[in-house]
């Protein structure tokens, strides 16, 4: 405790903030600052008992750590929330280069002090579109309104944007014809000192699209400077299926390869004292996130104690960098970036070396030159590993999915990433120096970068090694294997093997054939998010997918790409059945970009699809697909899962799946009752409908009655309705991002 306090009090306070600020508990600052005055004096009291010391120092730092956020909410979080609904022209300073959108573009603000504001804010605002996008550095007056995000599609905008110091949203106002009702570009203060690192980086970004081709030059933006913008979606979507994400955020990996660079350059000694400006520049170019700063304080931290001539612990520098972005902003407790990059941190410095030793010990008698590729070979994989053991949890409960592929495609392009990241760095200064041998660097680069998408691109289209939150038995088969890696590393030959390892392979063993025997009996129905568009897909163990629907909401939310990632993940090559409710804008607006991209077996449609001047092109692409076309009701014969489609009304189809799904969204409020005067009668579990149908409370009660629904899931359709009608659930993945249910086969009948 006395030796590294650091070590013990900064986990206290860390899961003290987690509980607050991620779990939601109560935080009463006098009541905090109470406890916290009660835990010091107690751990003075009991100075000489060294347990109980420990005990009240790590109360006293939980509950200092609480005191602190609540005094930072106080000061600086709730004046910011406070502007929540009010409208005010502002004059403000971008901090950062906009993000460029079809309607808009995005960019971080710093709001003049004036007295209608509580002092400084920053704040994520929607700007309108300029001639040439706001630069960092830009003086813009214009008119907003304030707003506090939402939490949409699962992901809580509010807490995202508070970790990352703000704690307002805002939106230029608009008046009836669309346009700003007050914006004008005041002045520039690009070329000022404050804003080097933006120059820099946007200087380095130009160089590299200028040398490289449009695929190789976005990935190396992306590992060099952390910029997305120009990483092609399939590009990046493989790179995260790979598991190899982690080298496109720049974090600890990064300025790993550069110190390594400058002490190969110069020696130890004179590398280190280049590395500390070097890191210090690279920091803010690279964005400043949480992992790039984190890693920047555990690099300087020991750096600085050799030069002079000090000792440094690597854990009490971890505890350090955690302590110091804690207390800039207590909220980045709830930054995922800074969570996986201490997590995959921790792995590492507690497990990877000994990792290393005990798998490289059975080679002590081989030849030298054996040893030294195997020690390269076992160090990669003993950091993959290490690595994931901490992060793979977090990773699957926020995302929904894991790649453990992903120390193969390490083990694959580490080697070559450092070779890029370093030329890179070396093509940008050559670039600016004007010296044609960045041209030669960059046909160097060029073969090595298009290696390391060709290896994500392969490893992201293997059939296997994605784990998925929603399937139990492979995550219960995940904490299996990484409960018996601890135990070896952690208590070793203390262990007896003989027991242990039998043991697990049982429960291994259980859980294949359990997950196998579940995966046969049950189907899955998967609603992505469209916005008010939709896409569900349907599928088994038997590899057929039955998609219904292929509709974005005409902006960022794009039906066919969330297709083809959820196929991916899930390794399938194809979509063997695609069902058309209706061929218009509403149901299958991506129709033609899916078809670009992915396979489609058979296409059906209902029969009287009319032709008009919003749905001819998309009818034209559909007849050209030969469709299948539904008169009458009919079960789509692909499919293993019996899909029943019948017609609702002429140009609208209803789909039941397994008589436990019944999909309803295509029909208007005139058509379902006409439908149900017809006498038809569908019954299923789950309702499907789009948002409109709930506004009619007769029809909505008179559907139930007749599906006799135990659920509704408004797939079609945004924000704007009830959690529960008259005691009936009602989900969308508008709100709750992708919803995947899994049902017994044939449990209806």
């Amino acid at each position: 405790m006395f030796a590294r306090p650091l070590v013990y009090l900064m986990p206290a306070a860390a899961v003290a903030l987690y509980a607050a600020v991620c779990l939601g508990l109560p935080v009463n600052l006098y009541l905090s600052l109470l406890l916290f005055g009660l835990f010091l004096l107690s751990a003075g009291l009991f100075v000489q008992h060294r347990q109980m010391f420990t005990v009240f120092c790590l109360l006293a730092a939980a509950a200092g750590a609480l005191s602190g956020l609540a005094a930072f909410d106080r000061l600086v979080a709730a004046p910011c929330r406070a502007l929540n609904g009010r409208n005010m022209v502002v004059t403000a300073t971008v901090l950062e280069d906009a993000t460029v959108y079809d309607d808009s573009q995005r960019a971080e603000l710093l709001l003049d002090n004036d007295d209608r504001l509580p002092g400084t804010v920053r704040t994520l605002c929607y700007l309108p579109p300029t001639d040439t996008p706001l630069l960092a550095g830009d003086r813009i007056e214009v008119s907003l309104g304030f707003y506090i995000a939402g939490n949409t599609e699962g992901f809580d905008r509010a807490a995202y944007q508070a970790a990352n110091g703000c704690f307002i949203t805002s939106s230029y106002n608009k008046d009836e014809a669309g346009n700003p009702t007050r914006f004008a570009l005041l002045d520039s203060r690009r070329n000022s000192l404050r804003f080097l690192p933006q120059r820099i980086a946007r200087r380095c970004g130009e160089s590299i699209r200028q040398a490289l081709p449009p695929r190789e030059a976005g990935l190396l933006c992306a590992l060099l400077l952390g910029d997305k913008s120009t990483l092609s979606e399939a590009d990046a979507l493989s790179l995260r299926v790979a598991g190899l994400s982690h080298l496109i955020a720049v974090s600890g990996l990064h300025i790993g390869f550069l110190a390594g660079f400058c002490y190969l350059l110069l020696g130890r000694k004179w590398g280190a004292y280049l590395s500390i400006p070097l890191i210090l520049l690279f920091v803010p170019v690279a964005g400043a996130s949480p992992s790039v700063i984190r890693a920047a304080v555990m690099y300087l931290i020991p750096a600085a104690a050799f030069l002079l001539r000090k000792e440094a612990n690597t854990l009490n520098s971890l505890c350090a960098a955690l302590g110091a972005l804690l207390l800039i902003n207590p909220y980045s407790i709830a930054s995922l970036s800074l969570q996986l990059s201490f997590s995959a941190t921790l792995g590492l410095i507690l497990f990877a070396d000994r990792m290393q030793r005990r798998l490289t010990r059975p080679l002590a008698a081989c030849a030298k030159p054996v040893k030294k590729l195997a020690a390269l070979v076992v160090g990669a994989l003993s950091c993959s590993v290490c690595a994931m053991l901490f992060t793979a949890p977090i990773v699957l409960t926020s995302f929904g999915h894991v790649s453990v592929l992903s120390v193969l495609s390490n083990l694959l392009v580490l080697p070559v990433t450092a070779v890029c990241f370093i030329g890179g760095l070396l093509l940008c200064v050559l670039a600016a120096a004007a010296i044609p041998m960045a041209a030669v660097l960059a046909a160097v680069l060029r073969p090595l970068l298009g290696y390391m998408l060709g290896v994500a691109g392969w490893v992201a289209d293997l059939p296997f090694g994605q784990l998925h939150g929603t399937d139990g038995f492979s995550a219960a088969m995940m904490f299996v294997c990484f409960a018996a890696l601890l135990l070896w590393l952690i208590a070793g030959k203390r262990v007896k093997w003989r027991i242990a390892a039998p043991c697990f392979g049982l429960a291994m063993a259980a859980l294949i054939v359990s997950g196998a025997y579940y995966a046969q009996t049950h189907f899955s129905v998967t609603y992505l998010p469209c916005g008010n568009g939709q896409a569900i897909l349907v599928s088994d163990s038997s590899r057929y997918v039955t998609l219904i629907d292929c509709a974005g909401d005409g902006g960022y939310r794009d039906a066919a790409a969330a297709v083809r990632e959820w196929l991916l993940w899930h390794g399938y090559d194809r979509v063997d059945a695609l069902v058309l409710t209706a061929v218009d804008k509403g149901h299958a607006r991506d129709l033609p970009t899916l078809l670009e991209q992915v396979e489609v077996s058979e296409i059906w449609i209902p029969d009287g699809s009319k032709e008009s001047k919003n749905n001819k092109e998309l009818l034209t692409r559909v007849r050209a697909a030969s469709p299948k076309i539904v008169a009458e009701k009919q079960q789509v014969l692909s499919s293993v899962v019996p899909i029943t489609l019948f017609p609702v009304v002429e140009g609208k189809l209803g789909v039941l799946i397994d008589e436990q799904v019944l999909v309803l969204h295509s029909p208007t409020q005139k058509q379902l009752d006409a439908f149900w005067d017809s006498g038809e009668r569908y019954a299923a579990a789950e309702l499907v409908l789009s948002e409109r149908n709930l506004s009619d409370a007769a029809l909505l009660r008179r559907t139930l009655a007749a599906t006799q629904a135990e659920r509704i899931v408004i797939q079609a359709g945004y924000a704007g309705f009830m959690p529960s009608y008259e005691g009936v659930p009602v989900r969308s993945p508008y709100i709750s991002g992708e919803i995947q249910q899994n049902y017994t086969k044939g449990a209806s009948a």
